[in-house]
């Protein structure tokens, strides 16, 4: 039987992790999938490299030369990168004639992200394995392609498509390595899949004790307003827009407060694209968000639960001076009032942690290398003004 060596190369982090959890099946998907009578040997490797170039043809390049050092019959790399073609994002590259493809993972957005990214796999294979002809769509029924080298017992039948918001470009006839292109069709839906893809690889919900700081000084500050009384009375005068307006002001101010409190916001320079910069700002906005306001639900239980058990019905009317029996719901607006005010004050807290500790948090690998580069830009354009 022919063995078909199939080489996973990925990223750091994310790309890494989902390569690794894929390797075991991925084995019996391609033979189910693409061809039965060859042993298909899946390899995963991590390159750093491959998380760092931003241009396609740099990337493939380097996925070619690795391909070659490691004997493979073929190579697709995963990054962590979002890449464009133009004003396009592109989800998926082929080149046919070096038999290397890269995905771009975060074009598949949030979850179920592995189940998505194993279809794409098993197609960009079948591109490069196959080799359709180029008038063909790949997103149509397999089994009315045509392969240009025919194999025996080829695909029966692929699965729903992973690439169908997407159109397949055939760009072999331009001055690149890439013969065959998948770019998203919906640029508003397609910047939204990026950002969501890119904020859930910075894993905001494994950060949350790590910003212990901004937790235990929003739950001090909490405790310690809620022991006077004009807190209890505003609960009972506010309205609900006034609440949302307030739980609003504190979260959007912490996001604010860390980012420039910790220089996370890129700016504009001579090497970096607008379109990335944007990007990577509206990631970090996002990744920050995500962990301010999970920390927020986890202050609002705390407090919530604490009233719940120290504060009886008298002692509400005597503190607020309400002629009736309190109900659930000024009980619950008394603990949202306290959570915002809490959060509002903690984020002093961030203030003092560590800087490197916040943008590990914050930045995916590829982002970190990224402002790397270009404090080592600026740092180099200061000497020179000397």
């Amino acid at each position: 039987m022919e063995s078909v060596a199939v080489g996973i190369i990925s990223a750091p982090n994310l790309p890494a992790d989902i390569a690794q959890d894929l390797k075991g099946e991925l084995s019996d998907f391609l033979s189910d999938s693409i061809d039965k009578n060859v042993s298909w040997k899946i390899e995963t490797l991590v390159d750093p490299l491959i998380g760092v170039a931003e241009n396609t043809n740099e990337i493939l390049g380097k996925v070619g030369n690795i391909k070659k050092e490691n004997d493979w019959n073929y190579a697709i790399c995963l990054t962590d990168l979002p890449l464009y073609s133009g004003k396009h994002l592109v989800m998926a590259d082929a080149s046919v004639k070096n038999s290397v493809a890269q995905i771009s993972i975060p074009t598949f957005g949030c979850m179920p992200m592995r189940r998505r990214i194993k279809q794409a796999i098993i197609k960009m294979m079948a591109e490069l394995y196959c080799q359709f002809s180029p008038e063909n769509s790949f997103a149509a029924d397999v089994t009315q392609l045509k392969p240009v080298r025919k194999k025996s017992n080829l695909i029966k039948k692929m699965k729903q498509s992973s690439l169908s918001l997407t159109k397949r470009v055939d760009t072999s006839a331009e001055k690149e390595h890439v013969d065959i292109r998948y770019m998203m069709k919906s640029p508003v839906l397609s910047r939204l899949r990026v950002l969501l893809g890119m904020t859930f690889a910075n894993r905001p919900w494994t950060a949350l004790f790590s910003f212990n700081k901004l937790t235990t000084l929003s739950f001090a500050t909490g405790s310690y307003i809620a022991i006077f009384s004009t807190p209890w009375k505003l609960s009972i005068a506010y309205t609900p827009y006034r609440f949302i307006a307030l739980m609003m002001l504190a979260i959007l101010g912490t996001i604010i407060w860390v980012i420039f409190s910790h220089d996370l916001w890129e700016k504009a320079t001579e090497k970096g694209e607008k379109r990335w910069r944007d990007l990577y700002n509206w990631t970090t906005f996002i990744t920050l968000g995500a962990i301010v306001v999970i920390n927020y639900c986890l202050l609002f239980f705390f407090f919530l639960i604490a009233i719940a058990l120290f504060v009886p019905p008298e002692l509400f009317k005597a503190w607020t001076g309400l002629d009736e029996d309190p109900s659930l719901v000024y009980y619950f607006g008394l603990v949202w009032l306290i959570t915002s005010l809490g959060t509002l004050a903690g984020a002093i807290g961030t203030g003092v942690e560590n800087k490197e500790k916040i943008r590990d948090i914050t930045y995916s690998y590829r982002q970190k290398q990224r402002y790397y580069e270009i404090e080592k830009e600026e740092e180099k354009s200061e000497q020179k003004s000397y």
